[in-house]
């Protein structure tokens, strides 16, 4: 990986940890949630994102911490395809959790609070794609 994406990938995976999700009166980091996850036995675990947004931030929480697995071993294995798919995963989630935007001001404010996460999230997804069909293209001129 070049060390320009290397800086990228670090910097989403730091802003994808202190997104806050917006529970009551106040905010906790997504990081607080994905570790207690299995702990949390309040939180609703919901895929239907018609849900409320309290019954899919555990679904959220969920997303994001796989995509944060694949984004992190993708930056040691220098795999490509990896980390495209890491950060659809990442996407997801934050779906998940902003997904009641107009009608829940939690959303709101996990979605003003993850927007460094979404634009690092979508420089990176466009740097891969364009490295993706350069390498592509090369390829196919070399045959």
């Amino acid at each position: 990986m070049i060390n320009q994406y290397r800086g990228i990938v670090i910097a989403i995976l730091i802003f994808s940890c202190v997104i806050l999700v917006g529970i009551g009166h106040g905010g906790v980091p997504i990081i607080m949630i994905e570790v207690g996850l299995p702990f949390l036995k309040e939180l609703k675990f919901s895929f239907d994102p018609t849900d409320s947004f309290k019954d899919t931030i555990a679904a959220g929480a969920l997303f994001l911490l796989i995509g944060q697995l694949l984004l992190f071993i993708s930056t040691h294995k220098l795999n490509l395809l990896m980390r495209l798919i890491a950060i659809s995963i990442m996407w997801i989630g934050f779906y998940y959790l902003v997904h009641n935007i107009f009608a829940n001001e939690g959303s709101g404010f996990t979605f003003a609070t993850g927007s460094p996460f979404l634009i690092l999230s979508m420089v990176l997804f466009s740097f891969d794609i364009r490295q993706y069909l350069q390498r592509n293209k090369t390829d196919s001129d070399l045959e």
